[in-house]
């Protein structure tokens, strides 16, 4: 809601002035600018009033540029709203929407495109002394529920949302708190439809049963998600009619925590910061770089449920991409080739933190903290081997960037990432990385906080570094 900010200076008013005409403390004004809490429907209307603007600009015009890690986690609720707010970074640190399939581009240019307005491609031109591309590939899209259709469950206490699960997530975790209805929808126009992100004004919960009809719950708790995880809504004629006062066509809508980030101690805690943390990074990051060939931030939807959308990482979006900056800068087949050869791709995706209750679940040797800089994450799973991993150290070593290696515990269950697509795809040298949390994909995550600003100089490091390699030899500069 920094916009909020944006016009009432622009109207030469202090947060008393408005907070007078809404009828409100100028405390709870000051929470409607912060984004801790949602204007309802009538404050929403006064705001139009006064600001001249529709109800849901105070909600959906991204965060801009000075956003701090904690507004972009707060503000991403859906896929959607992550590419939202990267756009507004983007355009206000200057870099310019380019199309598919033949943009002229320039050495030194900073360019992005968006794609199904859930993935987003941004890049920078280097010197091109050495011609190569260098990948830093994360994902948009964070485990949630996602709503069916348009029509309302009925309950004893009301109406309720059809829901069904997106990505794997700590089910019991989405219990008893906040939660929003958000995505995009697609409303009648005279020539068709319009696009629109959307999140509601109201927060919703699913709550939980009592321990007095649920003696055992601490013993074992057992949730479908047809009949316990379908968020109360009370009173309500449909779905669309929280989000939307045209006629919707089609929707992607989810519910997605509202639980704001917060810090404890050196530790920040937030819904999303898988993979939240690794899209802001890259983005501060190729904001930062003075790259020496083609820094590319690559930032995918649909990783939790298999990246094989048009938008995913399976998809041939980074491919074409690249194949159009290649023509963009008048290069030829041999030159996209060198560059794939000497280019490199991180896939930044969190691992596993040593849990303090559970140490016995990570490997015995080899494990990982927070708090004590960049994950290399080690797995038959990862796109990682002694190569890549290497040429990643040596660049960390010498940009003075704190790292740690992380190997699965051999006995149980590792996930999968986008590096093993990518290096697939480009038969490129890839390597995964990540930060070192707890609770992932629950409601609310947890990081080292000081590890969020050594990813950024990772990357950043990545992105200036020089590569050629020659087989396993490898020069990096």
């Amino acid at each position: 809601m920094q916009d909020l900010k944006q016009l009432r200076k622009a109207k030469g008013l202090t947060q008393n002035d408005v907070a007078k005409e809404l009828g409100v403390s100028q405390q709870a004004y000051a929470k409607y600018e912060s984004g801790q809490v949602a204007p309802n429907e009538e404050t929403l209307d006064k705001l139009h009033t006064l600001f001249g603007a529709k109800p849901n600009d105070y909600l959906s015009n991204g965060c801009g540029g000075d956003a701090t890690v904690e507004e972009f986690l707060n503000t991403s609720y859906t896929a959607y709203h992550t590419v939202l707010n990267a756009v507004s970074m983007l355009e206000d640190w200057g870099f310019e929407k380019v199309d598919l399939p033949n943009p002229n581009l320039k050495v030194g240019g900073k360019y992005y495109l968006t794609k199904n307005s859930s993935a987003v491609i941004a890049f920078k031109v280097g010197d091109l002394s050495n011609y190569t591309f260098m990948i830093a590939g994360s994902h948009t899209d964070s485990p949630c529920y996602r709503v069916k259709g348009n029509l309302l469950l009925d309950s004893a206490e009301g109406k309720r949302f059809n829901v069904e699960k997106y990505g794997g997530m700590l089910a019991y975790s989405f219990l008893d708190i906040p939660l929003k209805l958000a995505g995009r929808v697609f409303v009648k126009t005279a020539s068709g439809v319009k696009e629109q992100i959307v999140e509601s004004n109201r927060l919703f919960n699913v709550p939980s049963l009592c321990i007095h009809h649920n003696p055992n719950a601490n013993e074992g708790l057992t949730l479908t998600t047809q009949n316990d995880m379908c968020p109360l809504v009370g009173e309500g004629k449909d779905v669309y009619s929280f989000v939307a006062d045209d006629i919707v066509v089609g929707a992607d809508l989810f519910v997605s925590p509202a639980v704001k980030a917060y810090e404890s101690g050196n530790l920040l805690c937030s819904p999303r910061i898988d993979n939240l943390t690794s899209v802001y990074s890259s983005l501060k990051a190729i904001k930062d770089s003075n790259p020496k060939g083609i820094a590319i931030a690559a930032c995918f939807d649909n990783e939790e449920i298999g990246s094989g959308t048009k938008q995913g990482a399976g998809s041939a979006l980074l491919c074409d991409v690249l194949r159009m900056i290649n023509r963009g800068l008048c290069k030829n087949d041999a030159d996209f080739d060198t560059a794939c050869r000497n280019g490199f791709a991180l896939s930044i995706d969190n691992g596993h933190a040593v849990h303090p209750a559970h140490p016995e679940k990570s490997d015995p040797l080899e494990r990982v903290y927070l708090n004590r800089g960049v994950v290399i994450k080690h797995h038959t799973n990862y796109s990682s081997d002694g190569l890549s991993s290497a040429i990643v150290k040596t660049i960390l070593d010498k940009a003075g960037v704190e790292h740690q290696d992380y190997y699965n515990n051999s006995d149980i269950r590792c996930g999968g990432t986008i590096g093993l697509i990518t290096s697939r795809q480009l038969e490129m040298n890839a390597c995964d990385i990540g930060l070192a949390q707890l609770a992932m994909h629950s409601a609310i995550e947890t990081v080292g906080k000081s590890d969020v600003a050594k990813m950024q100089a990772c990357v950043r490091a990545f992105f200036d570094t020089s590569l050629r390699i020659d087989g396993a030899d490898v020069k990096v500069d």
